[in-house]
């Protein structure tokens, strides 16, 4: 029996994760045990949760110190599991400071170690690169310019493609999707993706409220779709505010864990920077990108960041493809202007299309999932 550890802090990162497991389960279904941190998502696929890590995705320095002693306690657990339950191997994916930590245990014990996805030393600088040869044997990356940046270093690095070319691979035409839809051609729909994390939507269902208003004032006939990503830990927050703007006569629809078919039936979507940037670039929708964080993260994320770009199709393109309203530019005036502007704009949505079929080109057609589980059974075996 073979012993194969994850520690996985957020649910984009269980979605890598399953993938994962499933093809190792392909290869060696009843010699392998997978036990760690991650979510009930993970928890249903034969994965032994030893940290529940639910309530521990956190951004920005206000709310990972709010989530300090939680974040402690989890590290410890999964320390006391090395030694008692030792691994075969850990695979960390994302959720990088809390796995640096936890690598570099693992690494002290003389456990073999792969980071899938790489620490993003393109935007935060290569003096991480240190840290990560102390924490990882091997980097599984997902964005094929970062093999290049570990040339300084000893990490054995691969470029396994991205994820998410394997697992949006049955919605990569947006209009073949949207005829099955029931809506019409005619319609005009915008979507909305305001994060995942309940700190996201606290900055961000204000801003999106008012420019949702505003964009209701220009056209009345315009459908809003708003992605909730999970409908236990969000109605509480997303009814109430569902329910203000259907008083004001707004026509819009919460449709929880299912991001990707609001993506595939909007014109439009306005999406918080992530990987919800590239999700829909790969389903082939226009978009616009915007973010707030707390004043001190962001006075601190200016000083430390290296690119000009924070959305992943604009690093990819290492251009200016689709706008990005940040901070004090993420408003309802700048947010509902630049909406207006590409929903009624052919020639900008078609600009941007076509810089999506370019994003698809540079990532490729690699199965990340089947690539990184070759590289566990590598070591494992």
């Amino acid at each position: 029996m073979k012993k194969i550890m994850f520690s996985v802090g957020e649910p984009s990162g269980e979605m890598l994760a399953i993938e994962v497991i499933k093809k190792l389960k392909n290869y060696k279904d009843d010699e392998l045990y997978f036990f760690g941190m991650g979510g009930k998502n993970l928890q249903s696929h034969s994965f032994k949760l030893i940290v529940n890590s639910t309530d521990l995705a956190v951004i920005g320095f206000i709310e990972v110190f709010n989530k300090w002693f939680s974040l402690k306690k989890a590290l410890k657990k999964l320390h006391n599991e090395l030694i008692r339950n030792r691994p075969d191997i850990l695979i960390l994916v994302d959720y990088v400071e809390f796995n640096l930590r936890l690598g570099q245990i693992a690494k002290s014990l003389g456990i073999p170690v792969i980071f899938y996805v790489s620490p993003q030393i393109w935007a935060w600088g290569k003096k991480r690169i240190k840290r990560i040869e102390n924490a990882t044997d091997k980097i599984a990356c997902i964005l094929p310019f970062e093999v290049d940046l570990y040339k300084s270093s000893n990490i054995n690095v691969t470029y396994v493609g991205h994820p998410l070319v394997e697992i949006l691979s049955s919605f990569t035409t947006h209009s073949g999707y949207r005829d099955k839809l029931k809506f019409s051609s005619n319609d005009k729909i915008i979507g909305i993706l305001p994060g995942s994390r309940v700190s996201e939507l606290a900055r961000h269902l204000p801003v999106l409220q008012e420019t949702i208003l505003r964009l209701y004032k220009s056209d009345k006939k315009i459908i809003f779709l708003l992605a909730g990503a999970s409908k236990s830990l969000l109605s509480n927050i997303l009814t109430p505010w569902k329910n203000y703007l259907e008083q004001k006569g707004v026509k819009i629809e919460v449709i929880y864990e299912n991001t990707y078919e609001i993506i595939a039936k909007s014109n439009v979507v306005a999406v918080a920077s992530g990987t919800a940037t590239l999700e829909t670039a790969l389903i082939g929708t226009p978009m616009v990108v915007f973010y707030k964080t707390s004043n001190i993260s962001y006075f601190v994320l200016k000083k430390i960041i290296t690119v000009k770009y924070i959305s992943l199709v604009n690093i990819l393109l290492n251009r200016r493809s689709i706008a990005e309203l940040i901070q004090n530019n993420a408003n309802p005036v700048s947010l509902s202007n630049a909406i207006l502007d590409l929903l009624n704009s052919d020639q900008k949505q078609n600009k941007q299309l076509s810089d999506f079929a370019e994003i698809r080109n540079i990532l490729g057609k690699k199965s990340a999932s089947e690539t990184v589980s070759k590289l566990i059974l590598d070591i494992v075996n």
